[in-house]
């Protein structure tokens, strides 16, 4: 039992790194698509991540790749993820970020209740308390303002819902691949995807071309991060510990963009990372061992 736990709180420690990383790296995304378009940078960082998972994993991994019996899994779960991401900067474009963002903050909840009926995992009421108190959070901090338009919160909702089925098949398939080939076969399927909707702009200087570069170096840590998570925890937890992004971007914002963060922020930051102390110590009951 006390393995397991332990396992789960390796999980724990994976995810909370992966959902920071994810954080530098929307901060640099946003810091680039002044002068580039958004398709250019997915393509770049997945160029990067892919040459760099090639050179870490060693050359098993490409063949290890191709004859996977799991690869369409892999590649349904890398067009999730792609179509989650491209659904939120469009429903972006026409709708304030702090709205698009307390919709998308939707998505630990659905990945909760997915996770009870495609996964059968367990969920205590004082689980349930603390994601709904997450979600309090999380939209206090967006502290969205004015009416919303049905087209786009459409949109960011699809959006939170297609990164839950991300999770879920992340969780539900992490047993049948290596981390490395997960890696591999994601980044082939946002190459392909953004290279077919991107217009190339060359980057004016070797500050753009480092910061495309750092793009792929996050995005390699963040999903290693988060595959790993998914390994040694289940998914209603590994899921809603994203609401400690909402405390990293408070921070990135202020030392990067010089965003000094509301009262709602500091109020919403306070009761997210409550919700995720509470999940994380929650983990300590839950002894069903998960996939290796």
């Amino acid at each position: 039992m006390s393995r397991f736990a332990d396992r789960k709180y390796f999980g724990i420690l994976f995810a909370c790194a992966s959902y920071a990383i994810y954080s530098l790296h929307f901060a640099t995304v946003k810091w680039l698509t002044t002068d580039h378009s958004l398709w250019q940078l997915v393509f770049m960082r997945s160029v990067v991540m892919f040459v760099i998972t090639l050179a870490v994993s060693g050359r098993g991994t490409m063949t290890a790749a191709i004859n996977s019996p799991h690869r369409l899994p892999t590649v349904f779960r890398g067009v999730l993820q792609f179509v989650a991401m491209a659904c939120f900067f469009l429903a972006a474009r026409e709708m304030s970020l702090s709205a698009v963002m307390t919709l998308y903050c939707t998505a630990p909840l659905i990945i909760v209740i997915l996770s009870i009926f495609v996964l059968g995992e367990a969920v205590h009421g004082y689980r349930w308390l603390a994601v709904m108190v997450g979600v309090a959070g999380s939209v206090i901090a967006a502290n969205p303002g004015g009416a919303i338009n049905p087209a786009p919160a459409l949109l960011a909702l699809t959006s939170a819902l297609f990164w839950a089925l991300a999770v879920i098949f992340t969780r539900k398939n992490s047993a049948g691949d290596s981390t490395p080939v997960q890696l591999l076969v994601t980044g082939m399927v946002f190459i392909v995807l953004s290279a077919a909707l991107m217009t190339w702009e060359m980057p004016s200087s070797l500050l753009q071309w480092g910061l495309m570069i750092a793009l792929g170096i996050q995005i390699y840590l963040a999903q290693y991060f988060f595959f790993e998570a998914c390994r040694y925890a289940p998914a209603s937890l590994v899921g809603p510990l994203e609401y400690t992004s909402v405390v990293w971007s408070c921070i990135l914002g202020y030392l990067i963009f010089s965003d000094i963060p509301t009262p709602q922020i500091i109020i919403g930051a306070v009761l997210v990372s409550a919700s995720g102390i509470v999940l994380a110590m929650s983990a300590r009951g839950q002894v069903s061992e998960p996939a290796v």
